[in-house]
């Protein structure tokens, strides 16, 4: 980078020591002449991803989606206060600073390197092991998640824990494309059984209530709209939206009473008419979930549908 291999000319620019330290957290102090100070920056900095990781990692109670978030704004604070204090460090140089054994782009590169070669471990470590953002590029979640919705999804929700009834996971598919991931809500568990009838879910026997939702209550999230009703859907203690099209037949769809294998759960898009799901590969194995999906962090159409997912 050019801000990085810059000639040494003794006086010190606050502006490239700002943008120094924000690239690399402590770097703008080094290049100050604060060493033990930008040293300082940068452990805070590079103890704070591992401290974070560790308490999502056992963490009791605490949802690992905005903890996680709490902790990237928390980075970011990190970082910008260092930028800041660069500045001023740099802004108080005096103008016949002289140059020391590390003011040299060698040493600079190599501090680099050594930070963000950490930070990039760290990300990798959150992404294969806590939460993983996910783009959704089809309709069957319609009406909860729309087309191109961006979601994270908490890959710690069932380490000590089986899915339940009503929660949206994401998964590879039962097929064995293991580099494949569907999005399905989970209606039914190991040792239920399910059964679609003129196009109404039983569970157990029970026929799951519905009740319509109002026009004014409906969200857009997609400019191509299907026409239909959405609708509350009760199971259980949880309840959660779908979506019945107007010109598909209610019984497309029916099928006899099957019983969930233990350690399986049956899954269904809320979008009933446009999903492949259990109705036609049979419930999943708990070893194929990746996680649960919690937080859109990037709706496509509407910012009134931003946060936790239900």
């Amino acid at each position: 980078m050019n801000e990085m291999t810059v000639t040494d000319s003794g006086k010190r620019s606050p502006w490239l020591a700002a943008l120094l330290s924000f690239i690399v957290v402590g770097l703008g102090q080094v290049y100050a002449g604060r060493l033990i100070r930008g040293l300082v920056f940068c452990l805070v900095f590079s103890l704070a991803i591992p401290v974070t990781i560790l308490f999502l990692a056992y963490r009791g109670p605490v949802p690992t989606v905005p903890f996680g978030l709490l902790g990237a704004i928390v980075l970011l604070g990190l970082t910008l206060a260092a930028a800041m204090d660069a500045y001023l460090v740099a802004a108080k140089t005096k103008p016949d600073y002289q140059l020391k054994a590390y003011n040299s782009a060698v040493v600079y590169v190599l501090f680099g390197l050594l930070t963000l070669g950490s930070t990039i471990g760290y990300s990798l470590h959150i992404r294969s092991s806590l939460f993983e953002a996910f783009r959704v590029p089809a309709a069957s979640m319609y009406p909860t998640i729309g087309v191109n919705d961006r979601i994270l999804v908490d890959k710690t929700a069932y380490r000590k824990a089986a899915p339940q009834r009503g929660d949206i996971v994401v998964f590879h598919p039962p097929t064995g494309n293991w580099r494949s991931h569907y999005i399905k809500r989970v209606v039914a568990l190991g040792g239920d059984t399910v059964s679609i009838r003129n196009g109404d879910l039983y569970v157990n026997g029970r026929k799951l209530s519905r009740k319509q939702v109002s026009n004014d209550a409906r969200r857009q999230v997609s400019t191509k709209t299907p026409q239909g009703e959405v609708y509350h859907e009760s199971n259980e203690s949880m309840t959660y939206r779908i979506f019945l099209q107007a010109d598909r037949p209610q019984g497309r769809a029916d099928f006899e009473d099957i019983t969930i294998p233990e350690h399986h759960c049956f899954v269904l898009g809320d979008n009933r008419h446009e999903s492949l799901d259990s109705r036609q590969f049979g419930p999943i194995p708990y070893a194929v979930v990746v996680g649960r999906a919690d937080y859109i962090y990037w709706p496509a159409q509407d910012w009134s549908r931003f946060g936790r997912l239900d």
